[in-house]
């Protein structure tokens, strides 16, 4: 599994980003994607492409009931593992287009940054409808 992410180089540049020291008050978009963000209170999460997990821990303070974090970056996953305590957070190491390959169902899937990396979205979405509840 190769990874932009884990080109030192390349990491290193984003590092420095805002996102990457401030987290998602450094991140531009978050004022807006915060405000459409649901209710987490008891939700299984899934994050797509999780980075830094600055989302997983959101869905967690937010009340969330487990949350997986996934990305096929090991410098992002080790960087999410070293911010995060709560238990009720997980990543994995894994591409989202292979999500079908999760034996569980979630609540709420989000991913911010990270789906137009994908080739086939339709095939994507086909699978992540899979894995939300019926009427999700």
């Amino acid at each position: 599994m190769s990874d932009i992410y884990d080109d030192p180089a390349f990491f290193k540049a984003y590092s420095q980003m805002d996102r990457s020291k401030k987290g998602l008050a450094g991140a531009g978009e978050w004022h807006e994607l915060k405000t459409i963000l649901p209710d987490f209170s008891g939700k299984r999460v899934l994050d797509l492409g999780c980075g830094y997990g600055w989302h997983c821990r959101y869905a967690a303070e937010h009340g969330a009931k487990s949350v997986l974090g996934i990305d096929t970056s090991a410098k992002m996953l080790a960087e999410a593992a070293a911010k995060t305590t709560d238990q009720r957070i997980t990543y994995r190491r894994m591409d989202m287009q292979a999500i079908d390959q999760l034996p569980d169902q979630f609540d709420i899937i989000l991913s911010s940054l990270a789906i137009h990396y994908i080739e086939d979205y339709a095939q994507l979405v086909k699978k992540i409808s899979d894995k939300l509840p019926v009427g999700g």
